[in-house]
């Protein structure tokens, strides 16, 4: 049984294989199930006969391949992204991204009145499972953990960091369900909206940031990387990100009735989200809306960048740049859309090339930069 808070850091991460670049998949088979013993004894509250340990092990393990597969089956470049990451580091961004991506999915495929209905139920069960799964321990051990993968990883996660860093004055375990319910809040607001836009552009931002910023703030908080300077990093990045990836989904949001263009927006360009709807390649007054929130995303990935780089958090903490490659990831789209002169609904920029994708990251993962 591993002994120290170093080494079951590095068990907890060991699903993922080997340390080679890319080689976390949904079948990958070089793991270790003795790695997992020290993780999974917080969560058995006897520390049961080894049987008992072996299978939860190998649950756990299946859980992270779930993780990884969800990834890799929904937001590619955020699993590549996640993949650069040292393994030792690799647990709860996977399985915070994974959370994200499954939440996300929920409130993309919420048109229609019922699908409504279904998706604010089933962002109801996140609501109300989370809070239980990041309480103090001892009151988590008396918790059922939600009988859902992306839960079960979430809570092996959350138990870890209680372990290794409650001692820390710094660590306020009450912050990570404050920052995850606000991301999913936002999520089930956006699908009470139903069809409605949002009114102004500062309102389409603050939502990129809850959604997505809100995640990265756990995921660098998981790290004990916590600082005024890097939370301003993470809003900032967080919010490029939803901001791109509200034009991303522009094609599929328009066949479904659906546009994050903000009103006031539309206004200045007298255009109506009706038209919108159409997704007509060629429509200058598209191009000039795409245009503007594609310019905030760029300063806000500009403002992380500068902000990472004034603050020298590179020095502080050395392993934070690869918990941020989603920039790289989402500038690359940036000049992709500014290539097509930003008609956000041209066929090709629904594509990803895999090839070009995975080296851009690993460079920037190799410079140790994003």
């Amino acid at each position: 049984m591993l002994s120290s808070s170093s080494r079951s850091h590095r068990a907890l991460v060991s699903f993922v294989g080997s340390r080679r670049f890319f080689v976390c998949s949904a079948s990958s088979s070089s793991l270790s199930a003795s790695s997992f013993r020290r993780p999974l004894t917080t969560l058995n509250d006897n520390n049961k006969n080894n049987d008992s340990d072996e299978n939860k092990i190998a649950q756990l393990r299946e859980d992270f391949r779930h993780c990884a597969a969800t990834l890799r089956q929904n937001d590619y470049e955020t699993y590549l992204c996640t993949n650069a990451i040292d393994a030792s580091r690799r647990a709860g961004p996977l399985a915070l991204r994974a959370l994200n991506c499954e939440t996300a999915g929920i409130g993309t495929h919420s048109g229609g009145e019922e699908n409504k209905d279904i998706a604010l139920v089933k962002l109801r069960w996140w609501m109300d499972h989370l809070e239980s799964m990041f309480t103090p321990t001892t009151r988590r051990k008396k918790s059922r953990v939600p009988e859902h993968p992306i839960a079960r990883c979430i809570n092996a996660v959350a138990t870890h960091a209680k372990e290794v860093m409650g001692s820390d004055p710094s660590f306020n375990e009450t912050r990570y369900v404050t920052w995850i319910k606000r991301a999913i809040e936002a999520r089930m607001e956006d699908v009470e909206k139903g069809s409605n836009a949002f009114d102004a552009t500062k309102d389409l931002e603050l939502f990129a940031r809850e959604t997505h910023g809100n995640f990265l703030l756990v995921t660098l908080d998981c790290e004990n990387i916590r600082s005024m300077a890097s939370d301003h990093v993470a809003s900032h990045l967080g919010t490029a990100i939803g901001l791109t990836n509200s034009l991303r989904g522009a094609k599929i949001n328009a066949r479904n009735r659906k546009t994050y263009f903000p009103m006031d927006l539309l206004a200045e360009e007298n255009l109506s989200a009706e038209t919108v709807y159409e997704g007509k390649v060629g429509d200058e007054r598209v191009k000039n809306v795409t245009h503007k929130i594609a310019s905030a995303a760029v300063g806000h990935l500009a403002a992380a960048r500068r902000n990472f780089t004034e603050n020298k958090l590179g020095e502080k903490y050395p392993h934070m740049a690869k918990l941020l490659l989603q920039a790289t990831t989402t500038e690359r789209w940036l000049e992709k859309l500014e290539k097509y002169d930003f008609d956000v609904f041209r066929e090709e920029l629904q594509r990803t090339p895999p090839l070009l994708t995975q080296g851009r990251v690993f460079v920037q993962a190799w410079k140790n930069q994003f």
